[in-house]
C-alpha cells in the first residue's frame, strides 16, 4: 500500500490537471511499447511505433523498463507548462540527482555504457537524450493527441464536476479502483509497495494519462513536488460512430480551433518569426506566440531560437494535417 498523508492545506492545494502531461505520456508510452497487454487499446499504436522506432528513440527504452523503477528526472514538474519547458528542466537536472537515480535504476536492470556518461554529467549524452525524448513525443505521441483528447477530456470533465458538486472525497473512487480515502490518508493499493508520502502543505497534483493503465503512478523521491498520475481513458467503443464525408478544412479548424488553424496555415507559408507570423495572420504578437507554442508542443511545428528571436517552421506532421484539410 502507498499511503499519501494530507493536511488541511493539502486539500486546498490539490489540483486536477486538465490534460495529460507530455513527458509522463512519453515515459508511460515507452512502458506500453515494451508490453503486449491491453491490445484493444494500444495494439495498433504499439505495432506502428515498434516498426518506426529510430535508434535515438530506441535508446530511451533503457531508462524506462516497463516494470519497476524509472528515474524521476524524466518527468519534471516543468512539463506541465509544455514539452519544451519539461525538456529544458531535464537538461538542467542536477548532477547529484542524475547519479543517484541512474544508480538506483542500475541496481534493477543492466544499463548501457552511455548511461554512465550521463550520470557523470556528460552534456553531449544529455543533449542526445533530450533529442530522443523530443523525437519520441513528435513521432509517437503528438500524432495521437486528437484521439487522446477525445478519450481523456470527458473523463476530466466528469472529475471536475464531481469535485465542484460533491467534493474531493467523492472523486477518489472515480479516479481508479486501487484508490481509497480514509481521512486524512489517500491509499493506493499497489503490489510490492509499502510507502508513506507526507504532503506537508504542498498539495497533490492529479494528472490524467492515456498511457497509464495498470495502476496510478507516483514519483519515487518524496522531496519532489507531489504528483499522482492516473489512468483516464473514455470508453470510445461505446460511442456512436458517425461515418460521413467530412469538410476537411472545417475539420482541421474544429480540431485545433479556427485561429490556431490560421496560424498553422500562416507558418506553412515559410519559416517566420513571431512578429512575421502575427502580421501574416492578423493577430497580436502575444497571441501568435501562444498559438505557435501550442502547435510546437503538439508536434505540428518546429520552433528554433535564433539569437534573441525564434523561427517557426512547419514540420511533416503539421504538413500532413494541412494536407488533410485541403483534401
Amino acid at each position: 500500500m502507498f499511503r499519501i498523508h494530507f493536511e488541511c492545506a493539502d486539500l486546498a492545494r490539490t489540483t486536477i490537471a486538465q490534460r495529460p502531461d507530455p513527458l509522463w505520456e512519453v515515459l508511460l508510452g515507452l512502458h506500453v511499447l515494451q508490453e503486449d497487454e491491453e491490445a484493444e487499446t494500444y495494439g495498433p499504436w504499439r505495432e506502428r511505433a515498434r516498426a518506426r522506432l529510430s535508434s535515438l528513440e530506441r535508446e530511451l527504452l533503457a531508462l524506462a523498463p516497463p516494470v519497476g523503477y524509472s528515474p524521476d528526472f524524466l518527468t519534471p514538474r516543468a512539463a506541465s507548462e509544455g514539452l519544451e519547458a519539461g525538456l529544458t528542466a531535464i537538461a538542467a537536472t542536477r548532477p547529484g540527482q542524475l547519479k543517484s537515480e541512474l544508480t538506483r535504476l542500475s541496481d534493477a536492470v543492466r544499463l548501457p555504457a552511455w548511461t554512465r556518461r550521463l550520470a557523470g554529467g556528460d552534456t553531449t549524452v544529455m543533449s542526445r537524450l533530450v533529442h530522443g525524448l523530443r523525437s519520441f513525443h513528435r513521432t509517437k505521441i503528438a500524432p495521437q493527441l486528437p484521439m487522446i483528447a477525445i478519450a481523456v477530456e470527458p473523463v476530466v470533465a466528469k472529475h471536475n464536476d464531481t469535485v465542484a458538486n460533491d467534493g474531493f472525497e467523492k472523486l477518489i473512487p472515480q479516479l481508479h479502483g486501487s484508490l481509497s480515502w480514509s481521512a486524512p490518508v489517500l491509499s493506493v493499493d499497489m503490489p510490492h509497495v509499502n510507502r508513506d508520502l507526507y504532503l506537508r502543505g504542498r498539495g497533490l497534483r492529479l494528472v490524467p494519462s492515456f498511457f497509464c493503465w495498470k495502476h496510478p503512478i507516483m514519483l519515487q523521491d518524496p522531496a519532489l513536488p507531489p504528483v499522482l498520475v492516473y489512468p483516464a481513458r473514455h470508453d470510445l467503443a461505446r460511442q456512436e460512430v458517425v461515418v460521413r464525408r467530412p469538410d476537411r478544412a472545417r475539420a482541421v479548424a474544429d480540431l485545433i480551433g479556427k485561429t490556431r488553424a490560421q496560424v498553422l496555415l500562416g507558418i506553412s507559408g515559410g519559416a517566420c518569426s513571431t512578429s512575421e507570423l502575427a502580421a501574416r495572420v492578423g493577430i497580436s504578437k502575444a497571441s501568435a506566440s501562444e498559438h505557435a507554442r501550442v502547435l510546437h508542443d503538439t508536434g505540428l511545428v518546429t520552433t528554433h531560437r535564433v539569437g534573441s528571436s525564434v523561427r517557426h517552421m512547419l514540420n511533416q506532421v503539421g504538413a500532413d494535417v494541412l494536407a488533410g484539410g485541403r483534401g
